[in-house]
């Protein structure tokens, strides 16, 4: 089944979600997972200035970011992207959130 999914939006809906449900994370929850958030220094268009998904604490500050990956390419490739994110929100909060990199087969921390 991974095989034949290589884009991303296909590894985020039938792989990634599902995992991020299993996990706890309530996805319609506009309080604890939001998608597409733009982050400050990357260009909003097409996609790579967005998160993909952004996972916040209950008390509002963002906990963790997750960058998803198409199959075709290696999850560790969004690191510099990741990290970008990273800086750009702990700048906002009292602490850098974790980031992960996956493509529903590997997640990378």
């Amino acid at each position: 089944m991974a095989d034949c999914i290589p884009s991303e939006p296909k590894a985020r809906a039938l792989l990634i979600d599902s995992q991020l449900e299993k996990a706890d994370w309530k996805l319609g929850n506009r309080t604890q997972v939001l998608r597409e958030i733009p982050v400050t220094g990357y260009d909003a268009e097409p996609a790579d200035g967005v998160t993909d998904y952004t996972l916040y604490h209950p008390g509002g500050s963002v906990l963790a970011v997750v960058e998803a990956r198409k199959f075709s390419r290696d999850p560790r490739g969004a690191d510099k992207q990741l990290r970008h994110y990273l800086t750009e929100i702990a700048q906002r909060q009292a602490y850098a959130p974790f980031g992960f990199m996956a493509d529903g087969r590997e997640i990378w921390f």
